[in-house]
């Protein structure tokens, strides 16, 4: 097997993996509110996110002028953003702030975390990272039915304004 075989068989599991986790939090029924069951996930979601960020950072740089450097720095930048915006749903919720309260946050995470998964498709995710990438997913699906109905109520569909 050759070194590019074995990109392009890592490139797309990453992208397939990416497609598939992608719209799972769509399908979601919604969830009555459990702000203890929430902060413990949102806990989880933050150091699950934290991880995938050292990870991101260990990956080796691109070389200087190939295609996949800006996709790099692009991904490093996006994971940081989701570091700090899940860090910050989840001290909302341990403080005690509500659905409605942290709903601007969890729409925040949800939109950085598509634009994430949209230029995750443009580099090579190494086998590792995407490891970690399907555990965020999980974890944002799991605290999204908590969120399900009070999305469907929001204008277009949830997307942040």
């Amino acid at each position: 097997m050759t070194r590019w075989s074995g990109f392009r068989r890592l490139w797309m599991a990453g992208s397939l993996a990416l497609a598939l986790v992608a719209p799972a939090a769509q399908a979601q029924t919604p969830a009555a509110w459990d702000q203890k069951a929430v902060a413990a996930l949102a806990t989880k979601l933050a150091t699950a996110l934290k991880d995938l960020h050292v990870t991101v950072k260990k990956n080796p740089d691109k070389p200087a002028g190939s295609p996949g450097r800006r996709a790099q720095y692009q991904a490093r930048e996006d994971v940081k953003l989701l570091v700090g915006t899940s860090q910050r749903l989840a001290s909302q919720l341990h403080s005690g702030e509500d659905l409605d309260a942290t709903l601007p946050t969890w729409k925040r995470l949800q939109s950085t975390l598509r634009d994430a998964q949209e230029n995750g498709k443009r580099g090579q995710i190494p086998a590792p990272t995407l490891e970690k990438v399907v555990s965020v997913q999980a974890l944002m699906d799991q605290i999204a039915p908590y969120y399900a109905e009070a999305m469907a109520g929001s204008p277009a569909g949830g997307a942040t304004p």
